[in-house]
């Protein structure tokens, strides 16, 4: 239930990306235009991630997961009837309030669940419902958007986002009583204050807020960057390339946390840096891609860009939990995916100004490369002095 109240969520944010392209095909919106939809549908979640965090540690995450999905489904409603760039601006940032229910619950669980030789397999199922859902996105919307009109697809995303919250609110239930005392009891800005004080996190945020900067540029723009620069490709296939590489996320996500329960036995900071290394190659892989490059090499990259650039996202998840307080889990992971949320606002928007800027992608994919090859060696800097010891 949980897997796919994410992956229903999801199929709407993640949507977004490929309406963009169509939007910005429908109203004649620049690069620039095109990624500001992409960026406004993430800033509600950076206003309350870490209040729904706090109130995960209070109340558990059936009710705030599962209401917060029907209003999703909702509110997104409403722009199938909107032709207005502002407007649709303005309710893609309430779409993107009530999604911030749906990214932090599923961690607490997780970890009350399984000790640490299971939880990485464990969390890479539950995270499996966001590329399932962005795949979905990238493969349905084109389709229906072609054949009928965008606002069919813009309904078809509500559907699904009330039918996968009131599934969470009957079927699913809190794995055990949590001692609500305790959870009361801790001091939410005093929690707050102790978390900015771990420096020996940096190197992990920094690393997460790079990675995630990669994962939302594919998803906005993955699409818009096929279409416009390889010549045999049509709209339809550019969002069948978009849902081969979340595919391979989904799996990405469950092997290499997998592996590092059983390969690295619970150690999560191998196999990130495996996903960062590997992210680079792929990156640099694009820009130097031929404009009559084969479809079957197109969709090979899509998946190796999905798979490392996208995959790594459960190790990440699962090595914040760990280094959480017991009660203080939701508001942790919360603390984490704030920061993330920052760079899910502003990649897309950067990216997209980079691109109409230099007029090419060529440009902006590099910088992506060379941050993300920063985030490595602090990453693998802080990892040889022993800071991510248990």
């Amino acid at each position: 239930m949980a897997t796919w109240a994410q992956a229903s969520a999801t199929f709407v944010t993640y949507g977004v990306g490929p309406l963009a392209a169509i939007w910005q095909l429908k109203f004649s919106l620049s690069q620039t235009q095109a990624g500001l939809l992409v960026s406004v549908v993430n800033i509600g979640p950076l206003l309350s991630m870490l209040l729904i965090g706090r109130a995960l540690d209070q109340y558990g995450e059936r009710w705030i997961t599962g209401i917060g999905s029907v209003l999703l489904g909702l509110t997104v409603g409403f722009a199938s009837f909107l032709n207005s760039y502002g407007t649709l601006l303005f309710l893609l940032f309430l779409v993107g309030i009530h999604y911030g229910t749906a990214q932090p619950g599923g961690s607490k669980v997780v970890i009350k669940w399984f000790d640490s030789t299971e939880r990485g397999f464990a969390m890479g199922i539950r995270q499996s419902g966001i590329p399932i859902g962005g795949a979905l996105a990238g493969w349905v919307i084109p389709v229906l958007s072609s054949r009928y009109d965008w606002p069919v697809a813009v309904g078809m995303q509500a559907i699904f986002a009330i039918a996968g919250g009131l599934a969470f609110l009957f079927f699913y239930r809190e794995p055990f009583a949590s001692n609500k005392k305790s959870i009361e009891n801790y001091r939410f800005w005093g929690e707050i204050k102790k978390l900015c004080r771990q420096k020996q996190l940096y190197p992990l945020l920094f690393s997460g807020f790079i990675l995630v900067s990669l994962q939302i540029v594919l998803v906005a723009h993955l699409m818009i960057f096929l279409k416009s620069t390889m010549k045999q490709i049509t709209l339809v296939s550019a969002g069948q390339m978009l849902s081969v590489c979340l595919l391979s996320g989904m799996v990405g996500r469950i092997l290499l946390a997998w592996l590092s329960d059983k390969l690295w036995t619970g150690d999560r900071i191998r196999p990130l840096m495996l996903s960062i290394c590997s992210s680079v190659i792929g990156l640099l892989a694009l820009v130097v891609l031929p404009h009559d490059s084969p479809v079957w090499a197109l969709f090979i990259l899509c998946a190796w860009l999905g798979f490392f650039g996208i995959g790594w996202y459960s190790l990440f998840i699962v090595e914040i939990a760990e280094k959480s307080s017991r009660y203080a889990i939701g508001l942790t992971v919360s603390y984490a995916l704030t920061l993330n949320q920052i760079a899910i606002i502003t990649a897309p928007l950067v990216f997209g100004l980079l691109v109409d800027w230099q007029g090419s992608y060529q440009f902006a994919w590099i910088i992506l490369a060379i941050l993300l090859s920063v985030s490595a060696c602090w990453l693998w800097s802080s990892w040889h002095q022993g800071k991510f010891s248990n």
